[in-house]
């Protein structure tokens, strides 16, 4: 974050990356939307104060399942936690109600998951939901138009790359900050060319990878 802000970008909320999606001018370039999925509790602690010192807006995508947990204590907490972050200026999007594969689900289940999540979340803020987040970044024809005809203005794929005009609001890729990479590591990103950017990208991807592999191994008792 501090390299972003070091380098003069843009940090958009999502109503003004939609606007510009659509065609409305930036407020400056160059600039980035901030997206965030699930609404760790890591993320709550560590990051979320980072935001909001450096006064960036971010969205949040959210499975809306906690919303209507059986314990209402629980239930409660997240749509503190929701009603929390708008109020700090940040944005909450769909990440369907229960995580599934959307693409492995039937047309009435697939509605469901969609609709649900979507329906929840705007009852707990009391606002349009306007952003959808694949599960796994799992999507096809058939889920694309299930989240459009739901009222989506935009969905997220975890399709490596970044967004440009013109391209489908409902296949939007991003650029995963994988592998715990250094603030140096990300300035070459952001100051390479494609084919460095892309390197970079694919490279944190497979470390990624690696670390998640590491640390799943069990540990040998000595």
């Amino acid at each position: 974050m501090a390299v972003l802000s070091a380098r003069g970008y843009s940090v958009l909320s999502l109503p003004q990356f939609t606007e510009w999606l659509n065609g409305a001018p930036l407020p400056s370039r160059p600039a980035a939307l901030l997206t965030f999925d699930h609404c760790y509790a890591d993320q709550l602690e560590n990051a979320v104060p980072v935001l909001d010192s450096l006064k960036f807006p971010a969205t949040f995508f959210l499975t809306s399942v906690s919303l209507v947990h059986e314990l209402p204590d629980v239930a409660a907490h997240w749509r503190n936690t929701v009603l929390s972050l708008t109020k700090a200026g940040h944005s909450i999007g769909c990440h369907s109600h229960s995580h599934p594969d959307l693409t492995r689900l039937s047309m009435t289940e697939l509605r469901q998951e969609v609709l649900r999540s979507k329906l929840a979340l705007e009852d707990a803020l009391g606002q349009r939901v306007s952003a959808f987040c694949y599960p796994y970044g799992a999507y096809d024809a058939r889920v694309r138009e299930v989240v459009r005809e739901a009222g989506f203005d935009v969905a997220f794929t975890v399709d490596l790359g970044g967004v440009k005009l013109g391209d489908d609001p409902y296949q939007l890729k991003r650029v995963p900050v994988l592998g715990e990479p250094s603030s140096a590591e990300f300035g070459v990103y952001l100051s390479g060319r494609f084919l460095v950017s892309g390197s970079v990208l694919l490279y944190w991807k497979v470390r990624e990878r690696f670390l998640d592999r590491k640390a799943s191994q069990p540990r040998r008792e000595g």
